[in-house]
């Protein structure tokens, strides 16, 4: 006796990673690279008569072109408000910036310049940084006689402020000059801050005030 044969006929499928090697070889891709639009880093200094809105009026400016605002400092003196700041900015907008701020800030004249370092992003790392404070009676070039001391040493002024107030006792009216230098890495190799402390201490004493100077490395900056 013949049992019937029965013939099984199995699909044969192709695997996905055959599939996906037949699609690359016979496809011409073709990628496109996107990159970012340079960037400037740029400094605006804006000065004249006190009102209201100023800061809004430059920072309106800044936002409308793609602006990025950074560090910034604003000062109000004898009626007088002055502003600067630090903005990010692509290298394509910074023209139209320039000629916004210029026509764009009522009662200011408002300028944009170049960051002294032309790719910065941050600010220059500070490897020192020394508090000072002159307080006693007033007398023609004490200032300039301060800071000459702090430019011989390689420190520059990072803030600064000068007042005449009256003396606690009696009818004297004091001077006094106060504010912060720092110094930049690399720090030069003989460089000593106590002989700074000494120096300025020594110049208080031939102009008859006093003159403070601490090591504030490390320290919040604050204005």
């Amino acid at each position: 006796m013949v049992l019937p044969t029965t013939l099984y006929t199995r699909a044969v499928i192709p695997s996905s990673r055959w599939i996906c090697s037949k699609f690359l070889s016979n496809t011409s891709i073709t990628t496109r690279q996107f990159s970012a639009p340079a960037k400037k880093v740029v400094v605006i200094h804006s000065i004249g008569a006190d009102r209201p809105g100023i800061v809004a009026d430059v920072t309106r400016i800044v936002t409308d072109k793609g602006g990025n605002v950074g560090e910034s400092r604003a000062q109000l003196l004898g009626g007088h408000f002055s502003l600067m700041m630090q903005v990010d900015i692509a290298e394509k907008d910074v023209g139209d910036l320039q000629d916004q701020l210029a026509s764009g800030v009522e009662g200011m004249k408002t300028e944009c310049l170049e960051s002294v370092e032309k790719n910065a992003t941050v600010a220059p790392t500070i490897a020192f940084a020394g508090n000072f404070k002159l307080s006693g009676a007033d007398n023609p070039g004490i200032v300039h006689k301060l800071t000459s001391v702090l430019a011989r040493n390689q420190l520059t002024i990072a803030n600064m402020k000068t007042k005449h107030e009256e003396a606690p006792f009696g009818g004297t009216e004091l001077f006094t000059v106060e504010g912060r230098s720092v110094a930049y890495e690399p720090l030069a190799s003989n460089f000593e801050w106590t002989k700074i402390q000494e120096e300025l201490k020594e110049l208080g004493d031939s102009l008859n005030c006093d003159i403070e100077f601490d090591n504030v490395t490390g320290s919040t900056f604050r204005d």
